[in-house]
């Protein structure tokens, strides 16, 4: 028995080594397809280990936050085998921040950490170092940016520490806001530091942006022992998966009381102050804990682990296809082989046995192989499109490696490869001598086809001549072997079209909104006495122009305009009207556009009066234009309510408007005006026979918005600001498009090389086999062009049969892509004619090199030899 298996494995790997070129190929595809299964598996990783990491950047790398616990509770922490590492933070109080010009943010929060501390909180540094000391300080740079104090490294401090108190004595912290009146700064002491570093500003778990305290940082020596403090835990991945009962263990309490309390359960007052012996309050890391543990109910999540199944199955299909026609043709090569062994005694089981242990043995070649090039092609891909990443989200894509998700990436290649040889398998043990010799299984003929005879087009006969008339019936007759290449043909191009509509409309939704905008930047300024300081903006070296744009709101009596029919309905009696300033320089420039003078223009208005809109309704795009009103040159407009008595005249009507307004949709009456005019009339309140206005409004057009954006944040002493940098926004939509664009490229590639060695397999072996046929033919007379036009013709048929189901296909593929994606974009549906083109071009080419390699090999062929070693 033992030598009858060692003869079988024997003529496995002699069939292997006398059919190098099919091993090959076969090795090639079961490369591809581990390799894109573990590409995919590592991509998730990769993702999973840069949203932890950027969790850890954002809001520091700890899972619980344990508040307020007493001093002799931290025993609980220590040598608890649950516990990875743990670092405490005192809470010093506030202090009067000198200076300050927000408002809302007139404490300094001072806290006192344990060495090493900042790391666990993710505070970067700027300038300077990280107290060594309890009189050393580091402060956030925002105290600077947003407070407009000028603290630097070096400053001496002396604070007047304390508490904040409401009136009923409760104390407050940082998750309360400031209220002028409702609290009172009670003092407790006066400490003196000397400040050593700047930071970034701390993430929000620790300084919430409503909250009334800069945060700056001490040290925290061991020699102080505070009551209480704060307690930042990471957990071992054993006491992660346990955390409701760890934290329930350190907090002394039952762990379904524990669980209750966190969730919203009911409780009494009894177990609300046992669950508060031990700490105030337990805080989560929300986000970093959802990733560490892949314990997700949104949406998005859902999607994600979705595609990756969906991308998954699309890889062990194709794959599947591409490998099971490789044992395919290995079982039609060998068909006689398997005959003979049937006729000598060999079991069903046996034949089994001969095929899976040739799938095994391709396996164990092409598995570890495609692991290893599936992680470094990722890795690759990682490192080359990491600054895209970073670009378009906010942070950068690392690579991340997991045993498991590996182990899983090899036992999906070895499904697929068993898979892929079972068919083989079963027919294999199926096959008798005589039908193995007859080889009637490769040639199918349907019943009607049989009861006559098989006909041939006219026109094949008329144009490819015997050659053609032969090639047509031959693929009629054995349909079965050519379906395998038009299907991974169909797959190819219908993917490539579709994908390429996919890429083509993101492309598209990033340069949409930004196409018509000739500013590149927006700064908002929400208190109308920082005039100057915007239009000092307009000052800054690189900007090319700018409009400082004051808007009022200027109600008017409606009677006395003249409305258009198509817009009266949708007026009311008395609606207001925009009137609008745009700063010296621009109001001159704007006069020209329009061709008028400023002297003219000064004390009186441009009116636009008209509208544009682009909606979509029931599918169609349409897009709606007019007239909202007309104004006489010389018409007054005249004010009611608070601006009574308020009185404009209209040099002219125009459709010329300032580079705010361009490419933005308007359904209000709009009035520019000169400086001097809404200067003159202006008032910071609401006052009758005036107007007024609560903010300013910066538009930029300039060549580096990145540098006139970090000068407004950082040079001019603003508060209460916004700033939009339209370009980065571009950029960072552009980048993210562009990293999707690659992945999906990248994976339609690998794909489109799969069928390709499919493809290739299945031609050459195809046109092997049929040698003996081939020289048949020429051994009667057929001459060398009725023979090329013979698999010339076959090659269009296959090519053109396939390219008339896949470019329908992806053309239908298209479409659903619009109407899913472009659903919210302003566009209409763009036919892929791109894409199709080359999809023609790249399958003409490579039937044209697979077809002409063929044909090579069966020219140098001997034709006597070749046929005696059919009938030997």
């Amino acid at each position: 028995m033992k030598e009858s298996g060692n003869v079988l494995k024997r003529c496995c790997y002699r069939s292997l080594r006398e059919n190098r070129k099919r091993t090959a190929v076969t090795i090639v595809g079961i490369i591809l397809a581990t390799a894109l299964i573990t590409g995919v598996a590592c991509i998730v990783v990769s993702f999973r280990a840069s949203m932890m990491a950027y969790e850890k950047q954002q809001n520091g790398d700890w899972h619980y936050h344990f508040v307020g616990v007493g001093r002799e509770y931290l025993k609980y922490f220590q040598n608890n085998k649950n516990i990875e590492r743990y670092g405490l933070l005192e809470t010093l109080g506030y202090a009067p921040l000198q200076g300050s010009q927000n408002p809302d943010k007139p404490y300094l929060y001072v806290c006192a950490l344990e060495k090493g501390m900042e790391n666990t909180l993710s505070l970067t540094l700027s300038e300077g170092r990280m107290p060594e000391n309890s009189t050393e300080l580091a402060v956030g740079r925002h105290i600077r940016t947003n407070g407009l104090v000028d603290i630097k490294v070096g400053d001496v401090l002396t604070l007047q520490m304390g508490e904040r108190m409401t009136d009923g004595g409760y104390s407050l912290n940082q998750e309360y806001a400031w209220h002028s009146g409702e609290e009172e700064f009670v003092p407790s002491s006066e400490k003196t530091y000397t400040v050593v570093g700047i930071i970034e500003r701390p993430g929000e778990e620790l300084e919430p942006r409503t909250a009334p305290g800069y945060s700056a940082f001490t040290l925290l020596e061991e020699q102080e022992e505070p009551a209480s403090v704060d307690v930042y835990v990471s957990y071992t991945k054993k006491g992660l998966r346990q955390a409701d009962q760890v934290n329930a263990g350190i907090l002394g309490v039952d762990e379904e009381l524990y669980h209750r309390y966190c969730n919203g359960g009911t409780y009494t007052q009894e177990e609300q102050q046992q669950i508060r012996t031990v700490a105030k309050q337990v805080l989560e890391n929300y986000w970093l804990l959802k990733w560490e543990l892949m314990i997700f109910t949104s949406n998005t999540i859902n999607m994600l682990y979705a595609m990756s199944a969906i991308a998954i199955l699309i890889i062990i299909v194709t794959s599947v296809f591409c490998i099971r026609n490789s044992f395919m043709i290995s079982l039609t090569e060998k068909m006689k082989l398997y005959g003979r062994l049937a006729s000598v005694g060999t079991t069903r089981r046996q034949q089994k046995k001969i095929v899976y242990y040739e799938a095994a043995v391709l396996g164990l070649a092409g598995i570890p192989l495609g692991i290893i090039s599936g992680i470094a092609a990722i890795a690759v891909l990682i490192q080359a499109v990491g600054s895209l990443f970073e670009e378009g989200l906010g942070f950068r894509l690392i690579f991340g490696f997991s045993l498991p998700a590996v182990l899983l990436g090899a036992v999906l290649s070895a499904v697929t490869v068993y898979l892929s040889a079972s068919g083989s398998a079963r027919r294999a043990a199926r096959i008798s001598p005589i039908n193995a010799i007859r080889a009637s299984e490769t040639v199918k003929i349907s019943r009607k086809e049989a009861a006559r005879e098989l006909r041939c087009p006219a026109f094949i006969e008329r144009m490819f001549g015997i050659g053609g008339k032969i090639a047509y019936k031959n693929l009629r007759r054995a349909r079965v072997k050519y379906r395998t290449t038009v299907i991974s043909i169909v797959v190819s191009v219908a993917a490539f079209i579709g994908m390429s509509t996919f890429v083509d409309l993101m492309m598209y939704s990033s340069t949409y909104y930004y196409k018509d905008m000739p500013y590149q930047l927006k700064a908002s300024i929400y208190q109308w006495d920082f005039y100057e300081e915007a239009l000092e903006i307009a000052g800054m070296e690189g900007v090319q122009e700018a409009e400082v744009v004051r808007t009022a709101r200027f109600p008017a009596d409606n009677s006395l305009i003249s409305y258009s029919e198509g817009y009266q309905e949708n007026v009311s009696s008395n609606a207001a009207l925009m009137i609008r300033s745009l700063g010296e320089e621009a109001y001159a420039r704007y006069c020209r556009n329009v061709g008028v003078s400023v002297e003219e223009a000064r004390d009186r208005a441009i009116v636009i009066a008209d509208y544009s809109h682009e909606y979509w309704s029931d599918g169609k795009l349409y897009r709606e234009e007019g007239d909202i009103a007309s104004f006489r040159p010389g018409e007054v407009i005249r004010g009611i309510e608070t601006a009574e008595g308020l009185e404009v005249e209209v040099l002219v009507q125009t459709k010329v408007k300032p580079m705010f307004m361009t490419g933005n949709s308007s359904y209000w009456i709009t009035l520019i005006v000169s400086d001097e005019w809404m200067g003159a009339h202006m008032r910071d309140d609401m006052k009758y026979g005036n107007i007024y206005y609560d903010n300013v409004d910066v538009y930029v057009k300039c060549e580096n918005a990145d540098e006139i954006e970090a000068a407004i944040r950082n040079d001019l002493q603003l508060q209460h600001f916004t700033v939009t940098n339209y370009d980065a926004q571009y950029r960072s939509d552009r980048s993210m498009n562009l990293v999707v664009a690659i992945f999906l490229y990248g994976f339609i590639t690998v794909v489109a090389l799969i069928g390709i060695t499919n493809i290739f397999n299945t031609i050459t072996t195809n046109m092997e086999l049929r040698a003996p046929e081939f020289a048949m033919l020429r051994s009667v007379g057929m001459t060398g062009r009725e023979f090329r036009r013979m698999i010339w013709l076959e090659g269009m048929f296959y090519g053109g049969k396939a390219l008339l189901i896949g470019i329908p296909l992806g053309a239908f593929l298209s479409l659903c892509f619009n109407m899913a994606l472009g659903e919210g974009l302003v566009t209409s549906f763009r036919f892929p004619w791109r894409s199709m083109a080359a999809s023609i071009m790249a399958v003409g080419l490579l039937l044209y090199v697979i077809m002409h390699y063929s044909m090579g090999k069966i020219n140098r062929k001997n034709i006597m030899e070749t046929i005696r070693n059919e009938n030997i």
